[in-house]
């Protein structure tokens, strides 16, 4: 699969025998499914092996529009975590995956005070037209 940030392509990573997550090459982002979201959280250490890339190129790929599904399903829906609004990622709508750019699994996981400073900073994600 392709990336649907970059030139790169997805590939297939695997942390235990539950997760499976597709990651770019190129940008580390991270596709998968909404339940490979909940066992990353669950399973200790599973972003620290998954979730490799540079933040700062995740927070810089945030503002690129039109977004196509790694699977083929057209234009992802952008969105924010509803608990920690400064986490904006994509997903689609007919397939549910999800892509993450560089250390959103990770900072997903992990709920801080300045998570909470960094919510009130970003604000919320612009709603899509």
């Amino acid at each position: 699969m392709n990336c649907p940030k970059c030139t790169g392509t997805l590939e297939a990573k695997t942390y235990g025998e539950r997760i499976v997550v597709h990651r770019c090459n190129s940008c580390a982002g991270l596709w998968c499914k909404p339940d490979v979201v909940i066992e990353v959280q669950r399973e200790w250490m599973a972003e620290a092996e998954l979730d490799i890339g540079d933040p700062k190129i995740g927070k810089a790929l945030d503002g690129l529009d039109n977004i196509q599904c790694p699977e083929g399903h057209g234009l992802m829906q952008k969105t924010a975590d509803d608990k920690q609004t400064h986490i904006w990622f994509e997903a689609c709508a007919t397939c549910d995956g999800m892509f993450f750019d560089a250390g959103e699994i990770t900072d997903l996981k992990f709920d801080t005070f300045l998570d909470r400073v960094r919510d009130f900073l970003k604000g919320r994600r612009p709603v899509q037209d």
